[in-house]
């Protein structure tokens, strides 16, 4: 499975998910390390620009795609169905799921659907796992994008 990832240039080959450690996210509490990957680059972009404070956030991002292997015993896929009704709404529910998985050494990475497309996936990797070294890093690529479109969001 393929998966993207957009950070800034100075983090994007971070690999230990110190990040989210340090700061927390939707699907981690601080204390919990994990890399956040979207199945879509438009995806992975709409994430980071909702994360955005200024335009200088969105600029000399780069692109990293990560290649995890097709194991259903590594990925978990997170049934919405079983999610509590307007999950998305409620950090701290998630935070509690995502430490859950996390916990588990023997997931590698868990699917979760975006709280801005709930339709589309983001993944989150643990570095943690047993068989994160099996993950593969692809060479990171600077992020292009039409900046119209940022100067008219962020403005």
């Amino acid at each position: 499975m393929m998966v993207y990832r957009l950070a800034a240039m100075d983090y994007i080959h971070d690999q230990t998910g110190t990040g989210a450690r340090l700061f927390g996210g939707r699907w981690n509490p601080e204390g919990y390390s994990c890399i956040y990957t979207s199945e879509h680059a438009s995806l992975a972009f709409l994430e980071k620009y909702v994360h955005a404070k200024s335009k200088e956030n969105m600029s000399r991002i780069g692109l990293l795609k990560i290649e995890i292997p097709d194991d259903e015993n590594g990925i978990f896929h997170a049934d919405t169905k079983l999610f509590k009704s307007r999950w998305e709404e409620d950090i701290s529910y998630s935070q509690w799921l995502g430490a859950q998985i996390l916990s588990d050494l023997s997931i590698v990475a868990f699917s979760v659907p975006s709280a801005i497309i709930p339709s589309e996936r983001n993944i989150i990797l643990n570095p943690l796992a047993a068989n994160f070294k099996e993950v593969k890093f692809l060479p990171v690529t600077d992020f292009k994008t039409d900046f119209r479109f940022l100067n008219r969001l962020l403005s």
